[in-house]
Order: structure tokens, then C-alpha cells, then sequence
């Protein structure tokens, strides 16, 4: 059986204890940030929002190891999903996420037959950084490991994992340039 220890608790209590509208009100004296009081943003310091961010409902944000920090005036669609494992993710200043965007820093060990999944350790993977003035489509997918530079633009239903180049246009699973912007 898993432990549940402190750290857990205090985990579970962030995640799930506090009202949405706490939390709203917390990051936006905070920071400044506009989050709708419907969506489920853990409240730790592991997670930072920039001036100007704003955060439409049924958003899930959340931080188990690894630290998200977003930049000014970004913009979250309804049903993101934003989760750390044990990478940071580091969004930069003026992106914007589609509606049902999945973004994990994170992911679980698997190989070993003879332990459970559950007691596995987190893969240590180098987390996701995403630069200024990006713009990822609906439905899109970003893995551990991954960077989009200043610019790009994923197209909706993409599954992103590695090196998106500057101003690149990137589509499809897995994705690939198509072409750059102008």
C-alpha cells in the first residue's frame, strides 16, 4: 500500500481543501492573475502566475515536485490540465492555450515487471519550457522533455515531445514542422 505521509496530506489539502474562490483571490493579490473560481488550482508556491494571467473555469493546475510558473498576460481555456510530476513547467509572457490542452512535466517509471506501477519511481525528465507569445491549438498535448521557442504556434490535436524551433508551425502526432511563421 502507498505511504501517506505529511507531505501527501498537506498535498491533498491544497489540491482539494481549498474553495476555488480562496484561491482566486489569493493569486490575484498575489500577482495580479484573473482566475475563474471554478477551476482547481493548488495552492502552493510551486505555482506562480505573471501580471494579467488569466485562468478560464474548469482549469486544473497542480504541482507535485517540480514548480509551474507562468509569465504576463497568458491566457488558460477552459479544461486545461497543467501538472508538474517531478519537471518544472515555465510558460512564458503572452501564451495562449486552446481549450482541453494537456500539459505534464512529469511521467511515471513503468519498465519493471515485478514492482507495481504505483511503486515506481517518476522518471527524472527535464521538465517543459514554452517562450513568449505562443499560441497551442485545442486538445494539444505537451510531454516531459519538450521545448517551444519564442513564437511557435502547435497546431490543436498535436502531441508534442522535444525541440519546436522559434516561429516554427508545428502539427499532428508526433509533431513536426510544416513551416515557419513570417
Amino acid at each position: 500500500m502507498a505511504k501517506f505521509g505529511i507531505r501527501t496530506a498537506a498535498r491533498v489539502l491544497q489540491r482539494h481543501a481549498i474553495p476555488g474562490f480562496v484561491s482566486s483571490l489569493y493569486h490575484y493579490f498575489k500577482s495580479g492573475a484573473f482566475i475563474s473560481p471554478s477551476s482547481k488550482i493548488q495552492l502552493t508556491t510551486r505555482i506562480r502566475f505573471g501580471k494579467r494571467t488569466v485562468v478560464k473555469q474548469y482549469v486544473i493546475v497542480q504541482a507535485t515536485a517540480g514548480r509551474i510558473h507562468f509569465g504576463r498576460e497568458c491566457a488558460l481555456s477552459s479544461f486545461n490540465h497543467f501538472s508538474t510530476g517531478t519537471g518544472d513547467i515555465i510558460i512564458g509572457d503572452f501564451v495562449r492555450f486552446g481549450p482541453a490542452c494537456t500539459i505534464v512535466g512529469g511521467t511515471r517509471g513503468f519498465q519493471k515487471r515485478d514492482t507495481k506501477i504505483i511503486d515506481q519511481p517518476e522518471d527524472q525528465p527535464n521538465g517543459i519550457i514554452i517562450g513568449d507569445d505562443v499560441l497551442i491549438g485545442a486538445n494539444a498535448v505537451i510531454l516531459p522533455a519538450t521545448e517551444i521557442g519564442t513564437g511557435a504556434v502547435i497546431g490543436a490535436g498535436s502531441l508534442v515531445q522535444g525541440n519546436i524551433p522559434e516561429y516554427a508551425i508545428a502539427v499532428g502526432n508526433p509533431a513536426r514542422v510544416i513551416r515557419y511563421r513570417k
